[in-house]
């Protein structure tokens, strides 16, 4: 998990570094693309220390690494997933499918609800709310 935020932060920060050396940028800017960035990516946001300045000629400088101690600390403190089965032929991969499963076709059919620009709580009665569910089905089915 951390893996995957630290790369999405560390891909945004080089862009914004980019768009730094390009041109005249106005530090707020860019001190609030920077926050908006770590707190989409707060998993890992305190692996980065991450400085905006101002030069002389008004430009914005960005000067960010990493804090390794807080990758260690991530380490120890991250947590792990106990699965309990009865199923004893499974591989741990395979019961970490079907337990993942139920959450991808959830998604699935919220895009499909969203798509299709319909909610349950539009329905009043039950009858409807019934075609609404299988209308969403039939349209994750296809």
């Amino acid at each position: 998990m951390h893996a995957r935020f630290e790369k999405r932060i560390e891909e945004g920060l080089r862009k914004i570094e980019a768009a730094c050396k390009k041109g005249r940028q106005n530090p707020l800017k860019i001190a609030q693309r920077v926050g908006r960035l770590l707190g989409s990516n707060t998993r890992a946001a305190g692996l980065f220390q991450v400085e905006v300045e101002a030069d002389g000629n008004g430009m914005a400088r960005l000067r960010w690494s990493r804090s390794e101690p807080w990758r260690d600390w991530a380490r120890l403190s991250e947590g792990c997933y106990l699965l309990r089965s009865n199923v004893l032929d499974w591989t741990p991969e395979e019961l970490w499918r079907a337990y993942i499963q139920p959450t991808e076709a959830e998604n699935a059919f919220h895009i499909q609800k969203s798509d299709l620009q319909l909610r349950p709580v539009w329905h009043q009665k039950p009858q409807r709310v019934q075609a609404h569910i299988l209308v969403c089905f039939l349209a994750y089915g296809i």
